[in-house]
């Protein structure tokens, strides 16, 4: 998560979504930097507007936008599968080796997921209260240039981005059944990622 007082803006990192990389760029211009633990990290906006939000406008004079990025989902899970697929977490129960990309994606759908299929929602992370402030801007992941440009153009920097974080690059195969129960099961993902855009929600 970075913190942008002077420009009332809170850049929410959603998982696998480049976060690590935009956090590592924009760390030198940001009022504060949550890195770690990822339960921190990583907050959703829900738990911003209740934990973090009361805070740090206390003295400010306008409340603070908000900003996301949102995968596609099925490539959102692919990029998890991809990342537990490293040997080092080989012999842990969050590994996918010797776990099929379909047998993941079926196991995330449960009603109890393993751990090596709890990655959470999208959904979820910027799901925010009635009573409570929605996400301001929603950028889908795929559009990197457009992010960019608007986090220079808002922040009045320039900067560069490196790839960090990147998963082991593996062919997945993912069942039509699996696909077409996906998209009923994690519908609102895939509404909200078909509706994200550079534009204010």
């Amino acid at each position: 998560m970075l913190v942008f007082t002077e420009k009332n803006l809170v850049f929410l990192s959603m998982p696998k979504t480049a976060s690590t990389a935009f956090i590592a760029a924009l760390t030198p211009y940001a009022s504060m930097i949550i890195k770690s633990p990822p339960g921190l990290k990583h907050m959703g906006l829900r738990r911003f507007n209740n934990r973090i939000r009361p805070l740090i406008e206390k003295n400010q004079s306008a409340p603070f936008e908000t900003l996301a990025v949102i995968r596609h989902p099925i490539d959102w899970l692919g990029s998890w599968y991809r990342y537990r697929q490293r040997d080092a977490i080989k012999n842990k129960s969050n590994s996918t080796q010797n776990i099929s990309f379909d047998s993941f994606v079926q196991e995330y759908m449960g009603q109890t997921p393993p751990d090596f299929a709890k990655v959470g929602d999208q959904a979820k992370f910027l799901h925010s209260s009635k009573e409570s402030a929605p996400i301001t801007y929603l950028f889908q992941y795929e559009d990197q240039s457009g992010l960019k440009q608007f986090l220079e153009q808002r922040l009045e920097i320039k900067f560069n981005l490196q790839k960090r974080n990147v998963s082991p690059k593996k062919n997945l195969i993912l069942h039509p059944e699996t696909e077409e129960k996906l998209l009923r099961k994690c519908q609102r993902q895939f509404d909200i990622w078909q509706n994200a855009g550079p534009h204010r929600l």
